[in-house]
C-alpha cells in the first residue's frame, strides 16, 4: 500500500467518523482532544449555518429534534459541490429524500420557500431596472424575468407558517408567490392571484403587455379588455422598476 493511498484512506475515516461518531472510529493516531474539536467545530458550522438559512424550520424543531436532523443531514445526505452556499440547496434535497413527517406535511415547500431567498441573494447579475417613457412602448416591449426573480405555487401558505400557524392540509388553491431581488438587492416575497400570475407568465413567455392582457381577457370572457390592459400596464411598470421584468433578448 502507498504513502498516497494509506493518507487517502485516512481522510475518508477521518471524514465518516465527523459525519458520524456514533458509528465510525476516529482514526488511531489523532489525539482525542483534537478530534472532539474537530468533531464540534464541523458540526456546530454546519448547525449555524442551516439554521440561519432556515430560521422558520429551525423555530418549529426543539433544539433535540434539530440537532438530531442535523446529524442525520451529516450521515445520510452526500453534498456534491464545493461551495458552502451550496448547502442550502442540499438540504432542501435531502429533506425531499426523506418521508414527509406527519405533523409538519408542509416542511418541503417552506424549506424550499426558504431557501429561495439565499439563492436569490448571491445570483451573479446586475440588475437594472427598465422603464419605457410611454405606456404604448412599455405594453408593446417584449420582457422576460432574469435570473434573480422566480414565480413559484405552493400548495401551503408557506408565507404564513410558524410556530403557531402549522397547516396540516393543503389551500383550496395554491399559493402563487413572487419571489426576487430588487435594484437595492434586497429579496421580496409578494403574493399574486390567480389573474397577475397569469400575466407575469404570460409576458415571460414571450408575449407583450398587450399580447398577454388580450389573452387574458379572452379567457376571462372580460366585456372591457382596456380596462384589464390598463390594469396590466400597471403591473408591468412597477415589475419593470423593481426587477422583476427585463427586457427581453429577441
Amino acid at each position: 500500500m502507498t504513502e498516497h493511498t494509506d493518507f487517502r484512506q485516512l481522510q475518508y475515516q477521518f471524514a465518516a467518523h465527523i459525519r458520524d461518531p456514533q458509528h465510525q472510529p476516529a482514526p488511531d493516531d489523532i489525539e482525542s482532544r483534537r478530534m472532539a474539536i474537530y468533531r464540534r467545530l464541523f458540526f456546530n458550522n454546519l448547525d449555524n449555518f442551516i439554521s440561519n438559512a432556515f430560521p422558520v424550520i429551525r423555530q418549529l424543531h426543539d433544539d433535540q429534534q434539530w440537532q438530531s436532523l442535523i446529524r442525520d443531514f451529516m450521515v445520510e445526505h452526500r453534498c456534491h459541490s464545493p461551495l458552502f452556499h451550496q448547502i442550502a440547496a442540499e438540504f432542501v434535497q435531502y429533506l425531499n429524500q426523506r418521508p414527509v413527517p406527519a405533523q409538519q406535511p408542509f416542511l418541503n415547500e417552506l424549506a424550499h420557500y426558504e431557501w429561495l431567498e439565499l439563492a436569490l441573494s448571491v445570483v451573479e447579475y446586475e440588475i437594472q431596472a427598465s422603464l419605457p417613457d410611454t405606456v404604448e412602448a412599455l405594453m408593446s416591449s417584449y420582457w422576460q424575468m432574469p435570473p434573480t426573480a422566480v414565480l413559484q405555487l405552493y400548495h401551503y401558505p408557506v408565507h404564513q407558517i410558524g410556530v403557531n400557524h402549522q397547516p396540516q392540509q393543503p389551500s383550496e388553491q395554491p399559493c402563487c408567490l413572487l419571489v426576487y431581488r430588487d435594484p437595492t438587492d434586497k429579496v421580496r416575497f409578494v403574493e399574486l392571484n390567480a389573474v397577475s400570475a397569469r400575466l407575469l407568465d404570460l409576458v415571460n413567455q414571450g408575449l407583450s403587455g398587450y399580447e398577454a392582457a388580450e389573452q387574458i381577457a379572452i379567457q376571462l370572457q372580460h366585456p372591457d379588455s382596456q380596462q384589464l390592459a390598463t390594469a396590466a400596464a400597471g403591473l408591468i411598470s412597477d415589475w419593470c422598476q423593481n426587477g422583476v421584468l427585463s427586457p427581453a433578448d429577441r
